[in-house]
């Protein structure tokens, strides 16, 4: 059963004694006092004989805007990137060229500092343009779906992809970006989605089903250095990959130390 939050906000006093009874029968008669009765037309019918002392903090039947997922800039998010981890180590990401992507998949972009190529990245942003509605402060966003997990690990097994388009052999470090624009998944979500949750008996507990997490495990070994950056906070936190072959050039890259 749905129900109606109504809020008493002004006095019964000098109106007639139906009102005042009304309002208790609603479970007010208190200024301020906030009750939640079930919304029938015995309900309906009360809270419009005191209208005029009470107001509707919510009503199920009301109709609600459609809602319109946020617009995202994908330029902002490489400038952001830029701003927080390239500039300050003197790289300039280069994007490829038309007729380089007209080939096949390439990540987003060569990393050249000193005259040649060092690295390839590849930017992910997850977004909330499958959230139904926004969530109330405190509440998870409820999505279609499209699990957390198992949105990290598209994000991890398609760049993995791009990577062998460009760098097929490995034989300098792949970077992958996540600009975060979804206010619920943090960074230990991607720990999660890679190694899985810790459990008291010392083996993890892996949040995809076996086949999806052994390729998304495959495919993070394939990444030198993740990225975390927090597209609302303009934060960046990085996770380094100890099995990976170029772990420490991609750190030195970026003048980051390992912190996993």
């Amino acid at each position: 059963m749905r129900f109606i939050e109504v809020e008493q906000v002004r006095s019964p006093l000098r109106r007639h004694h139906s009102q005042r009874e009304t309002l208790v029968g609603l479970g007010l008669n208190r200024i301020g006092r906030v009750s939640w009765v079930p919304d029938t037309p015995a309900s309906r019918g009360m809270i419009s004989k005191v209208f005029h002392l009470v107001q509707i903090n919510h009503d199920p039947a009301a109709p609600k805007p459609p809602y319109v997922p946020p617009v995202y800039d994908e330029a902002a998010d490489a400038a952001l990137l830029r701003e927080l981890i390239f500039d300050r180590n003197n790289i300039v990401p280069e994007l490829y060229s038309l007729a380089e992507r007209n080939q096949g998949k390439t990540p987003d972009f060569k990393l050249p500092k000193e005259g040649r190529v060092r690295g390839f990245c590849e930017m992910k942003s997850p977004k909330d343009d499958f959230i139904f509605e926004n969530p109330a402060p405190g509440d998870f966003a409820v999505r279609e779906n499209l699990p957390f997990h198992r949105k990290l690990g598209g994000h991890i097994r398609k760049a993995a992809e791009q990577f062998d388009a460009v760098n097929p052999d490995h034989s300098l470090p792949n970077i992958l970006a996540i600009v975060n624009h979804a206010p619920d998944i943090e960074r230990r979500d991607l720990h999660m989605t890679i190694a899985g949750l810790p459990a008291r008996d010392g083996k993890p507990v892996f949040m995809l089903c076996p086949k999806m997490q052994e390729d998304t495990l495959k495919a993070a070994r394939k990444i030198d250095l993740f990225l975390w950056v927090d597209a609302q906070k303009r934060t960046c936190q990085h996770v380094s990959v100890n099995v990976a072959p170029h772990q420490q050039t991609a750190l030195d890259l970026l003048g980051l130390e390992n912190t996993d």
